[in-house]
């Protein structure tokens, strides 16, 4: 930042007409190459990307349910309850308990579990220890049958979230093309911010070389009462422009830098097409594939599974059960394993399980609110169509209204800047008033600022139009 201290403090100074040379790194900046680097190295371009992987977790949460589940306990147990088999008996009883389950649901609307139990227990007499092992091994089959019929509602809920996903990635993309145009928003405001600011100093430059051309006729008596100070006022005006246009420079400039993540005092040298670009004719492209689009219908998708899923699961839970068991006991704990591999003493249980909440209506508010926001998403959707059509066309006609601009612009300063050059000819052979001078001289210099903002402006419109059609990135930029 010193080449901006100083070049404020010389603008302040008025010593010697200012220069734009740094002493920083220096880097050739097209409208592209700021594209690239806001890309790759901007930290608002990282924010973006941070915090559309904070949304991944959703999905991964809707599939987190049909996780493996493993599970083992194990302790001691000493037992002094009274019973009725130990009944007249001081009961002294210890148990080691080991249990280990592995449980899984899948998105069929179906659980399984197994379960594996050892319990070690020793009762202690006066006269003797009695030791024996139980061991008991169960494998349970649930599944769905009214409520969630064979997982119809799961399945929705895990396709709605990762529809949603998907349509927030999209988001992604957009939000980045957004921040591509900002940029290049930057890049051109920027440019005309430097421009002005030369185009400030070369006016400054010619006022003095009037007031030395004044002063010298002032001097010899030829000069017309008050044309001196009249000058010397505008030479003052032309100074006060000058410094306001330096502040602009390099607020513009500071801008850019901090946007593309530059060092500070990076001199930058644009990089601008010499030539005006006409503007281009493009084929119109199916309205349904603009990203915005594309992303809520996305949403409409997800909010329709989600529809669905609340409407599965509103009813009353009816499952189909069954059980299958053996166990094993002993008073030699290592036969006992032995006992169940043998399948002598099985178990097993089939059945239905009914369920039905009643009291919150919590089934029906939320089915009420999924159709609600189905309907809410559909309604975005439709009006989006509208409004994507709307900018598209609004884009186009702002290419072709800036585009005529910009060429009137060029017209209007190549005519004040002949006008000045007639009008000087005639004011140094005494035909015209100064005022009348002054005043062509203040109009030229504002149509060269209007003209260089009028071709930023022309360039801005070009890349709101690429954006209005997605084209300002591709999708490949983003990843």
């Amino acid at each position: 930042m010193v080449i901006h201290v100083l070049i404020l403090s010389t603008l302040m100074a008025m010593a010697a007409p200012p220069s734009l040379e740094k002493k920083g790194p220096t880097l050739l900046l097209s409208p592209k190459d700021a594209a690239d680097l806001i890309l790759r190295q901007g930290l608002k371009t990282k924010e973006v990307n941070a915090n559309y992987q904070t949304f991944a977790l959703k999905s991964y949460e809707a599939l987190a349910v049909y996780d493996w589940k493993f599970s083992l306990e194990s302790g001691f147990e000493k037992d002094r309850t009274e019973s009725f088999t130990l009944y007249g008996v001081d009961p002294n009883i210890e148990r080691r308990k080991a249990t280990l389950g592995l449980t899984k649901s899948f998105i069929t609307g179906t659980a399984l579990s197994f379960d594996y139990a050892r319990i070690s227990q020793k009762y202690i007499s006066p006269v003797n220890q009695i030791p024996l092992t139980l061991d008991t091994a169960t494998i349970t089959l649930e599944q769905s049958l009214l409520g969630n019929f064979f997982g119809i509602g799961d399945r929705a809920t895990v396709h709605a979230a990762e529809v949603e996903y998907e349509a927030t990635k999209i988001l992604r993309v957009n939000e980045l093309q957004n921040l591509v145009l900002d940029t290049l928003r930057q890049f051109w405001n920027t440019y005309v911010a430097e421009e002005n600011f030369k185009e400030s100093l070369a006016s400054k430059e010619r006022y003095e070389k009037l007031v030395a051309a004044v002063k010298r006729k002032n001097s010899v008596g030829y000069s017309s009462p008050g044309e001196f100070t009249q000058i010397q006022a505008e030479y003052e005006t032309r100074i006060q422009t000058v410094k306001t246009a330096s502040v602009d420079y390099l607020k513009n400039m500071d801008q850019l830098q901090t946007l593309l993540g530059l060092a500070p005092g990076t001199e930058i040298n644009f990089v601008i097409p010499t030539e005006l670009p006409p503007a281009p004719k493009l084929k119109e492209l199916p309205l349904d594939d603009r990203r915005t689009l594309i992303s809520q219908k996305l949403k409409v998708e997800a909010a329709q599974e989600s529809l669905r899923a609340a409407q599965s699961k509103k009813l009353p839970t009816l499952n189909f059960v069954g059980k299958l068991g053996d166990s094993g006991l002993d008073d030699d704990a290592s036969l006992v394993l032995n006992q169940i591999k043998a399948g002598d003493h099985p178990k097993y249980y089939v059945g239905l399980k009914f369920q039905y909440n009643f009291g919150s209506d919590l089934q029906a508010q939320t089915e009420f609110n999924r159709r609600a926001t189905f309907e809410l998403e559909q309604a975005r959707l439709d009006r989006q169509r509208l409004e994507e059509k709307d900018k598209q066309v609004e884009a186009e006609r702002k290419v072709t209204s800036t585009f005529a601009v910009a060429q009137s612009k060029k017209l209007q300063k190549e005519y004040r800047e002949k006008a000045i050059q007639e009008l000087t000819r005639s004011y140094n052979q005494g035909r015209t008033d100064i005022a009348i001078l002054i005043d062509a001289m203040n109009k030229y210099f504002s149509s060269e600022v209007e003209y260089v903002r009028s071709i930023g402006d022309y360039q801005i419109a070009l890349n709101e139009w690429a954006a209005a059609r997605d084209e300002l990135i591709p999708n490949r930029e983003s990843k």
